[in-house]
């Protein structure tokens, strides 16, 4: 991978779902305050505020709305690990 140059300009690496429910705000400029308001986003697909958007609606009902906030809620707990495993290579 590229550490430099012009191929990362406006580029971000998304974070891992883990804990996701306790890492609000949201969105890279933490605009959204819940999940709830996450997928009701991604469920219109607004138009852009500048230039154009490559989203599509989702069309999701308010019954499979819930059941992805319950899904990423079930991905939030402790690590349990040894905390050597967890510290950074030298």
């Amino acid at each position: 991978m590229v550490a430099d140059g012009d191929e990362l300009m406006r580029q971000f690496k998304p974070p891992s779902l883990r804990n996701v429910a306790n890492r609000e705000p949201f969105m890279h400029a933490g605009q959204l305050t819940t999940l709830e308001a996450v997928l009701q986003h991604y469920n219109r697909a607004p138009a852009a505020a500048l230039g154009h958007t490559e989203l599509k609606p989702l069309n999701l009902s308010e019954q499979e709305m819930h059941q992805i906030i319950a899904f990423l809620k079930t991905l939030s707990g402790p690590i349990n690990t040894q905390s050597r495993w967890l510290q950074p290579l030298p």
